[in-house]
């Protein structure tokens, strides 16, 4: 697993070694009200996957939900990708965004899939080149679903009472209830029983921490990653840091709570805690 987790230096070689498309998650930051850089010059060969955009399913009313497995084919493959593309996500702002395309196009089926460590300011602070943004033609992506990588909130409501952990990615004020959620109508708190784990406690200058120092931060957290896990977050963006963290430290059982809590905390049915 850990190999799927490159360096620049690693991601360099590979282009040097056969077709690479590079895909730039794209998504503002709903915290901070900061826009992403779309503008901005990018790495070779990449294209976009916005999660603001066509990259999300809106008809769902919360803010990033994953596609349909059609959908989301039929938007990669107008980005020139298919499913035997090798495929490196990439962010603006280090490790934010990127793991979760990493996260969904796992869920479609795609088994060449990495995740550039640092993302695109690692890049440029090794010297690498940057470029203008480019099409590539369209073409048809065949999608395979695969179970497991996102469950929805009856999967949450079911999990409650067994040995699965709720992992929540969000900041501890906004775990325990202490501020306000950025996004109007929905409660402040978390699920019964959650555990908290700050996505940016996993992460140093953009990067992610050594396997032994996250594998700390999970146990000081209280979590077992021998367990089932089920990460969540604000709309289910940031918990896949948490999540590829996971797999990372060897998780077997890893998914992403695709509501997160833009749709938890939305809904009376379901309980919150305060604490």
């Amino acid at each position: 697993m850990t190999s799927t987790l490159l360096q620049v230096g690693e991601l360099a070689s590979k282009m040097q070694e056969k077709p690479v498309t590079l895909l730039r998650a794209l998504m503002d930051d709903p915290l901070t009200q900061t826009p992403d850089k779309r503008n901005a010059m990018v790495l070779p060969a990449s294209v976009d996957l916005d999660l603001d955009g066509e990259g999300s399913d809106h008809a769902t009313g919360f803010p990033h939900s994953m596609p349909s497995a059609e959908d989301l084919a039929v938007y990669l493959g107008k980005q020139g990708i298919t499913a035997n593309t090798t495929v490196v996500a990439y962010d603006t702002r280090g490790i934010y965004s990127a793991p979760r395309a990493w996260w969904m196009l796992k869920a479609l089926g795609h088994n060449e899939v990495y995740l550039l460590d640092g993302g695109q300011p690692a890049w440029k602070d090794a010297g690498l080149p940057v470029s203008e943004q480019q099409h590539f033609g369209k073409l048809t992506y065949h999608p395979s679903p695969r179970n497991g990588w996102f469950v929805n909130s009856s999967a949450v409501l079911q999990s409650l009472n067994t040995d699965a952990q709720l992992v929540d990615a969000r900041s501890t004020p906004r775990f325990r209830g202490e501020v306000s959620e950025p996004r109007v109508g929905v409660r402040s708190g978390h699920m019964p029983g959650a555990l908290n784990l700050p996505f940016g406690s996993l992460i140093e200058n953009g990067r992610y921490l050594p396997i032994e120092s996250l594998k700390q931060a999970f146990e000081r957290a209280g979590i077992n990653l021998t367990l089932p896990i089920i990460c969540t977050c604000g709309s289910g963006i940031t918990a896949c840091v948490v999540g590829f963290a996971a797999l990372l430290c060897g998780a077997k059982d890893v998914s992403i709570y695709d509501g997160s809590w833009s749709e938890w905390g939305s809904d009376p049915q379901y309980p919150v805690i305060v604490d």
